[in-house]
This record gives C-alpha cells, structure tokens and sequence, in this order.
C-alpha cells in the first residue's frame, strides 16, 4: 500500500507540474496588448521557446483541452486519494467502530462493570495514532513542568515551570502540536 501511496503522489506532482506548465504557456500567448509593457527580454525568459514561430490557434485550443483534461485528471485522483485514506482509516479502526455501539449498551445496562473491561476497544485506535506518526503530550493524572508551547492550563496565572497535572493528554505529530495536553494545578476529585 505504501508503493501505491508514493505512486499516486508522484502522479500528482507530476500532473500539477504539467498544468502548471501549460498554464503558463497558454497564459503567456493570451495576455493583451496592454499588459505586454514587461522588456522582450524578461518575456523571452518566462515564455517557454516556440518550436516554429507562434503557436496557431487550433494548437492554442489543443492546449486548453489538454489543460481541462488534466484538471478534470487530478480531481479524479484528489477524489481516489481521499476514497483511499478513508478506506485505511475505517481498515485500521473498524474492530473499535463495530465493537464500542455493543459496549456502550453493555455499559448503560450494567452501571458497574469495570471500564477496565473496556479499555482493550481503543488499541486500534491507538495503532492508528501511532501510523500516522501521531504521539501524546504527557499521560493522564502525570504532574510534569509546565509548559506554554505543549500545555494549555485551566488558570491563567500558571507560571513555565511550575508543577501541574496532565488532565486531559494532548496530541503532536512531530514539531507540530496537533492539540496541546490540557493541564491543572490539582487533580480530579476523587484521583489519587
């Protein structure tokens, strides 16, 4: 699946690069005279070279077809691309999807079971985190330093460096904080 990812990538790449270019082309023979004050010599730098002079209007019109052909091309695979990750997502979290409406029932019909039962239901969803690259900031209940660029605090008098607790874990996918841990001064009631 990887090879077929760098795959679609690269013929996407390729196809932007190729609207692009013609683009350009077809862009830099319909300007108007008006906007024609650039120096010939700053035009024949951006202008791709004609092969036998300047190019008709039957190649001109070619070219916008080719243009709309390519546009229509990468919306197809914007669509495939998008049809694809979903498809692996639902792949990878589907044991999660099918099981949590049965324990959610399971946990209204029965107050006191342990939710120690049902903590075996996000290890897809933790797998999913973890191929996406995705890591958590802090762990519940975890009293770390304070920091403004990971934490986001429930007071705003919270000083860098002091002691807090991790409420809520927060999320970051290498250098970027995806959402920061939620922290506080004291625990929960009832924490230990």
């Amino acid at each position: 699946m990887g090879d077929d990812s760098s795959l679609l990538g690269f013929g996407y790449v390729l196809t932007l690069g190729s609207i692009a270019l013609i683009l350009g082309f077809v862009g830099s023979r319909e300007r108007p005279a008006k906007d024609n004050s650039q120096s010939q010599e700053s035009v024949a730098v951006s202008s791709p070279p004609a092969v036998s002079g300047e190019a008709t209007a039957s190649e001109i019109v070619a070219l916008q077809q080719q243009c709309s052909q390519l546009r229509e091309q990468l919306q197809q695979q914007k669509t495939q691309l998008t049809e694809d990750f979903q498809e692996a997502t639902f792949e990878q979290i589907q044991t999660l999807l099918t099981n949590y409406p049965s324990a959610q029932k399971m946990a209204q019909a029965k107050p006191d079971l342990p939710a120690k039962n049902l903590i075996a239901l996000f290890t897809p969803l933790e797998n999913l985190l973890q191929s996406w690259g995705v890591e958590s900031i802090g762990c519940a209940w975890e009293q770390i330093a304070f920091d403004p660029q990971l934490h986001q605090p429930d007071e705003d008098d919270i000083t860098v460096g002091e002691r807090v607790y991790v409420r809520f874990v927060g999320y970051r996918q290498g250098d970027r904080i995806l959402c920061p841990a939620k922290v506080s001064r004291t625990l929960p009631g009832g924490a230990q």
